[in-house]
């Protein structure tokens, strides 16, 4: 008989000069930590990277160049970075994100690693199952979770909470972080040959607490979304936001990143309406909205590229409760922000209802669930899997033509 391997891995968190490696952004703070089948840290491995640029957000990440232009570059350290990763899933909160930034930092060396979106576990979207109350950052993950504080944007310490999370879900909630056959792909992969031990990893001189800018603390209060790939996009706006510098550049980026997520630019600039509106929701959750509030949201619109008028009429709008302004759907009343399903082959185009239902305010998704307010089905009648889905969660389900005649009414 044989004995099924013992399951073992590398939690990695990565500090970057900005979002996308197409834009020359690179890895400057790499962390490994190994954690074994019961959670239990067995090694931890940090250094800075001097990534040949810019440090980009350094009000964010806390790099100071005085330290970074003596670290090792990528280069330097890439095999002692595979070798600890060699034979274990690789572990991130967000996932996709680290990834994406570890495949161009090899890319670079010619090697081509299998870090794909799915190659790896997710402790963000794994807390949406075992902790489902929680935000999606890593910060309000562990304080769901009972962890202790760190200190947040440095490699070591997220990697360290990343792994804490890992532990805590491995003990209570095993089945929230199964192991699936492509992370085992990706543990099993085998690493070239590349040199270990070429320098010493460096680690940041520490540097005094600053309190985080106001728009930092609200994005940890956003709720998280029921689309894993958008949950992660949002995570990325989240960080590529907190210090209001996106430029028009950064702009287009973020449409691109969303394409590497499986987004395309309609739904991608529907998720940024959407993004907009959960930020204004949490600047309105106290009863009171600043002026600074009320500016960080502006800013947020502009730096999302919408039109002016977007901030002023959402936070209108969550003002008040959307109450002058709704969708009747039968005795349901859907409001701006509320998701909508689609389902079945309808009568008209599938790309017009959506336009319309946007128009409205709605935001379309793809898939039922707890969160859904309706759905939308070309046969009220339908057998579909997402008819099916709405039933047993109670989500009510409406023909066509009723959902149409809301969309008229507006």
């Amino acid at each position: 008989m044989i004995k099924e391997a013992v399951v073992t891995y590398a939690v990695i968190d990565t500090e970057t000069t900005g979002l996308l490696p197409e834009f020359r952004h690179r890895i400057a703070e790499i962390a490994v930590i190994h954690v074994d089948a019961d959670g239990t840290v067995t090694d931890e491995w940090c250094t800075l990277v001097n990534p040949e640029r810019d440090l980009g957000p350094q009000a964010i990440h806390g790099i100071r160049a005085a330290d970074a232009r003596w670290a090792p570059r990528f280069a330097d350290v890439a095999g002692d970075v595979a070798r600890r990763l060699r034979g274990r899933i690789p572990v991130a909160h967000n996932w996709p994100f680290d990834a994406m930034h570890l495949r161009a930092e090899f890319a670079r060396l010619g090697v081509d690693v299998p870090f794909d979106p799915h190659g790896g576990l997710c402790t963000m979207r794994a807390a949406s199952v075992a902790l489902p109350r929680s935000g999606r950052s890593l910060i309000d993950c562990c304080a769901s979770a009972g962890l202790p504080p760190m200190n947040w944007h440095t490699a070591r310490d997220d990697a360290m909470a990343a792994a804490a999370l890992l532990g805590h879900m491995l003990a209570r909630r095993p089945d929230a972080v199964p192991t699936t056959e492509q992370q085992r792909r990706t543990a099993d992969w085998p690493w070239p040959d590349l040199p270990t031990g070429v320098v010493a990893p460096l680690m940041r001189t520490p540097i005094g607490h600053v309190e985080p800018h106001f728009l930092a603390r609200l994005v940890e209060r956003m709720p998280r979304d029921d689309e894993p790939m958008v949950d992660a996009y949002f995570a990325m706006l989240d960080d590529a936001l907190l210090d209001r510098q996106i430029s028009a550049s950064e702009a287009d980026a973020l449409i691109a990143l969303a394409d590497d997520l499986g987004l395309h630019r309609t739904k991608a600039i529907a998720v940024h309406h959407s993004y907009l509106r959960e930020l204004a929701r949490a600047a309105w959750a106290d009863g009171v909205l600043t002026d600074s509030e009320r500016r960080d949201v502006e800013t947020v619109a502009t730096l999302l590229g919408l039109d002016d008028e977007a901030a002023a009429r959402v936070l209108a709008e969550e003002r008040t409760g959307a109450a002058e302004s709704t969708v009747t759907v039968g005795g349901l009343v859907l409001r701006p922000g509320d998701r909508v399903v689609l389902t079945g082959e309808m009568r008209r185009p599938r790309e017009m209802i959506v336009e319309r239902a946007v128009a409205a305010g709605l935001r379309v998704t793809t898939s039922v669930s707890g969160k859904t307010k309706v759905l939308a089905a070309a046969d009220p009648d339908s057998l579909s899997g997402k008819a099916k889905q709405a039933r047993v969660l109670g989500v009510p389900v409406v023909g066509e033509e009723a959902f149409l005649r809301a969309l008229d009414g507006l």
